[in-house]
């Protein structure tokens, strides 16, 4: 799947410049996404999530940007920090950039870091983005104490009718490959669908499992500087899901945030989805 998303990727930068005579100039953005919600990743309980995210692009040249984010989370899972840096190209109907994203877990201290490409393509009326972020750390453990339960009373125990040991929990960082048409009715609403696969690559991915889901959302232009997003969503058959409403503040030159012009200098696809290895994140229980 990395591979082939690859080759998309290099015969994407290798055909565009026969059409960068129309490219629009990439312009700086600045914004402000504030989301609360639920979530629930493999062989954990569901619970409520809120945080925020910081996103800004920084025109390098006409066509090719420096793009970061930092993502803060609390909730279920405890508290996450994301950052996220890496060029964008843009080219005469769409995007594409390369990020390295860094996640870090305070429950259990743990440390991820992914590769991710995503490619936009921009019609008259709709979006096509496609994206993969690949896991590149070793597998992450957090010690824990656990109870056992002793069936003989605490006969060989010293008469305690339980013990406690301490076990390494392995927590895998999961892949995900997804497909997402965005669609316009009008100039101001935006609702999108697509598709995803998860947890077929990375560390300790087999303990997860694959799973195949779908993403949807709705989003409309209040202001021209405020985006509500009443639902964002994703699951799969793995029943991890994430599912938020928020709001977004955008800073741009060119305050038509929706539209064509909309998907040139706002495009939210390229935000951290560092939440690709932290929302879907399990716990496996070995021995150590």
């Amino acid at each position: 799947m990395g591979k082939l998303f690859a080759f998309v990727l290099s015969v994407l930068m290798i055909f565009s410049p026969v059409a960068i005579s129309k490219a629009a100039e990439l312009q700086p953005v600045v914004s402000v996404n504030l989301f609360g919600g639920a979530e629930r990743g493999s062989g954990a309980s569901a619970g409520g999530i809120g945080g925020g995210e910081i996103l800004g692009l920084l025109p390098l040249a006409d066509r090719i940007g420096l793009q970061g984010s930092v993502l803060n989370q609390g909730g279920n899972g405890g508290h996450r920090l994301g950052v996220s840096l890496g060029p964008v190209y843009a080219y005469s109907s769409g995007k594409v950039g390369l990020f390295g994203d860094y996640v870090h877990e305070n429950r259990g201290d743990n440390n991820f870091f992914y590769l991710r490409g995503i490619w936009s393509h921009y019609f008259t009326n709709f979006d096509l983005a496609l994206s993969y972020t690949q896991p590149v750390n070793s597998l992450q453990h957090t010690r824990v104490t656990v109870i056992d339960r002793d069936l003989d009373g605490g006969q060989c125990n010293n008469g305690v009718p339980f013990r406690r040991r301490t076990v390494n929990r392995s927590v895998p960082a999961i892949n995900e490959l997804k497909g997402i048409v965005r669609y316009y009715p009008t100039a101001k609403t935006e609702i999108n669908a697509g598709l995803l696969v998860n947890s077929f690559a990375g560390p300790g991915h087999n303990d997860p499992g694959t799973g195949f889901g779908g993403v949807f959302g709705f989003a409309f232009q209040a202001l021209d500087w405020l985006i509500i997003r009443p639902i964002q969503g994703q699951m799969d058959t793995r029943e991890r899901y994430r599912i938020t409403s928020g709001v977004e503040l955008v800073w741009a030159p060119a305050q038509q945030v929706y539209g064509r012009s909309r998907a040139q200098e706002n495009d939210t696809s390229f935000g951290v989805a560092s939440t690709a290895g932290g929302t879907f994140s399990s716990c496996r229980t070995t021995d150590g």
